[in-house]
């Protein structure tokens, strides 16, 4: 069955599902569902899919969720198995979790089972909020509520990885009045007007946060400038764009405030992708004994992902999923086959009870 993985994984990376062209590989993944799920079981919307058992009331249901899509990139060994590494866009975020929840499709296509099980397979997630194409499935359909605990199969390492920063943009605008360069009495520097905000800025530094004995660090940074006027003009707008990561526990408007605290009052601001943080469910039974059975470890997830989502809809959900996260997003990614084969079994062997 750990060969079939594989295949699936390389005919998965195969498939270009930049963001924003899902279509094929949304089309393939339906085809194979259809082969294991009866219509009726089947939910498309766009470029999205859900396929979910019979739910018996009697036993637990699991979710697991893994976007379709990638970032754009490129790979020049798309396919290719070299040194025990499979190479392709997206291998390890995420098609090698799309293809452990396809494995799970096929090998419990006629087996017993302990959990119900249903599986989101969506468009969109390399991008803005907003966009996101797990937020109408959650919206226009109630399946996914109906899990007792949501696997979502980003690349973690086979680490389990609970809760998940919130994150946000400001644009932080400085205004100021527009002169010669050589007269610059006649104006006003937008840019000189923003340094003691970029002093307090850099000094914000890396904040350690505890939440229900998990370690969070919170960070701001500028990642961005614009302004008008050209170099031998004093501007009269500056913008930077900072972007601040923050603690599961904190609201979106108690992160706003911190924002606008470091402001002071200086310039204007105005708010953008507004993501929320994730729950940290460790007191979930289920992960509780599949943490304790497999003897995995367990770490707070230092970025953002849809399991902030999921906890916006009382769902407890957590990242697992045998993706390398430091080669998420680099040119020639690749995937460990080890890792992906051991994250099959894990799941496999839960499932089975």
């Amino acid at each position: 069955m750990e060969s079939r993985v594989l295949e699936r994984l390389t005919d998965l990376v195969k498939i270009p599902s930049v963001i924003g062209q899902e279509k094929e590989i949304a089309d393939y993944t339906e085809n194979f569902l259809k082969k294991h799920y009866p219509e009726d079981k089947i939910i498309r919307h766009n470029n999205s899919l859900i396929a979910f058992d019979n739910l018996d009331p009697l036993k637990k249901t699991l979710a697991l969720v893994g976007h379709l899509d990638t970032v754009p990139g490129k790979n020049d060994f798309t396919g290719q198995i070299i040194d025990n590494k499979l190479y392709g866009l997206g291998a390890s975020d995420m098609k090698a979790g799309l293809a452990v929840m396809m494995g799970l499709i096929e090998y419990f296509s006629n087996k017993d089972k302990k959990y119900n099980m249903i599986y989101v397979f969506y468009e969109k997630e390399e991008g803005p909020y907003v966009d996101n194409g797990l937020q109408p499935l959650l919206d226009e359909y109630d399946i996914i509520q109906k899990a007792d605990l949501a696997f979502a199969l980003e690349p973690t390492d086979n680490k389990v990885q609970v809760g998940c920063l919130g994150t946000m943009h400001a644009s932080i605008i400085f205004e100021g009045k527009r002169a010669h360069s050589a007269r610059p009495w006649q104006g006003e520097n937008a840019i000189h007007k923003a340094a003691d905000f970029l002093k307090r800025l850099a000094d914000f530094g890396y904040r350690e946060y505890e939440f229900h004995g998990m370690k969070f660090v919170e960070v701001m940074n500028a990642t961005m400038v614009e302004f008008s006027g050209g170099r031998n003009i004093i501007p009269d707008k500056f913008v930077i764009n900072v972007n601040y990561r923050f603690s599961p526990g904190k609201s979106i408007e108690e992160a706003k405030q911190d924002i606008l605290n470091l402001v002071n009052g200086e310039a204007k601001v105005e708010f953008t992708d507004l993501c929320p943080s994730g729950a940290v469910c460790l007191h979930n039974p289920v992960l509780s004994e599949m943490i304790n059975r497999f003897n995995l470890e367990v770490e707070a997830k230092q970025a953002w992902t849809d399991v902030a989502r999921l906890s916006l809809y009382g769902i407890d959900a957590v990242n697992f999923g045998p993706g390398n996260p430091e080669q998420a997003h680099k040119k020639n990614e690749y995937v460990r086959i080890d890792n992906v084969i051991n994250n099959f079994k894990i799941f496999k062997s839960f499932i089975e009870g």
